[in-house]
């Protein structure tokens, strides 16, 4: 049987997260930031999205470098996230290196960022819309590294613990964030559209390459013998023809 959350732990309905070490400035001055709410927008370009505020002292160096890094670190420093994420780089001057940590620069675009993060980002600012309280700034991932406990694709969780929030306690009482981290990781690997599910997959991306393969031929999405040809190729997958119009916009964006 669910319950409704009340309006202060709707969010927690999307923890535990691995927030983002986010880091702006120049040489004159660093700051950064714990942000929960960040997530990957795209593939081409590889855009990543993060949600700062106004308030923020690093939502004015996002805004005045136009670059940044996302990092992310081991759950071993959990006891110096408050330095990250509770005070401000306004108040408190060089708070990532009182926290412990070594601002590193990349030497190519100039970004600082966590020496001792366990995987960084490097991104360059395209936009910044407002979405509420917060607003939404978009970065073009320029490069990205990771450290030894990086293997095949995939992080080693038996060396790297992901440092990972929960939210934090509520008022009156005293507030503490919730950090969160495993022992050991349960890993499975499920096969992709696997047995029964194949031949589904096999549609989704059968009519998917028909349709690029026909704009490829006649060079255009916006003429008649695209729209006949597309027609005729979602009827042979039993589609009709309202679901072209969101064909076409997601083939527009291929070009």
């Amino acid at each position: 049987m669910h319950k409704e959350l009340p309006p202060g732990y709707m969010d927690r309905i999307a923890y535990p997260v691995i927030p983002a070490f986010i880091v702006a400035g120049t040489k004159e001055r660093v700051g950064g930031m714990l942000a929960a709410w960040w997530t990957q927008l795209s593939f081409n370009p590889f855009l990543m999205g993060v949600a700062v505020a106004p308030e923020r002292y690093t939502y004015r160096l996002l805004i005045e470098a136009g670059k940044f890094s996302l990092n992310v670190v081991d759950f071993k420093y959990v006891d110096v996230m408050p330095y990250i994420g509770d005070v401000s780089e306004r108040f408190l001057k060089n708070k990532i290196s009182k926290a412990g940590f070594k601002v590193e620069w990349d030497e190519e675009f100039g970004i600082p960022y966590i020496g001792e993060a366990r995987g960084y980002m490097l991104l360059k600012l395209i936009d910044r819309r407002k979405y509420g309280d917060h607003d939404l700034f978009v970065g073009e991932v320029l490069k990205a590294y990771a450290d030894e406990t990086f293997v095949d694709g995939r992080w080693d969780l038996s060396r790297y613990k992901p440092l990972m929030y929960m939210g934090r306690t509520k008022r009156p009482a005293k507030v503490k964030r919730i950090y969160v981290t495993f022992r050991e990781a349960e890993i499975k690997e499920v096969e992709f559209a696997g047995g029964p599910l194949k031949k589904y997959s096999s549609m989704r991306y059968g009519v998917l390459n028909e349709l690029r393969a026909l704009l490829k031929k006649v060079g255009s999405l916006d003429n008649e013998v695209f729209r006949r040809g597309a027609i005729k190729i979602l009827g042979k997958y039993g589609l009709d023809e309202e679901d072209l119009k969101y064909y076409i916009e997601e083939l527009s964006r291929g070009l």
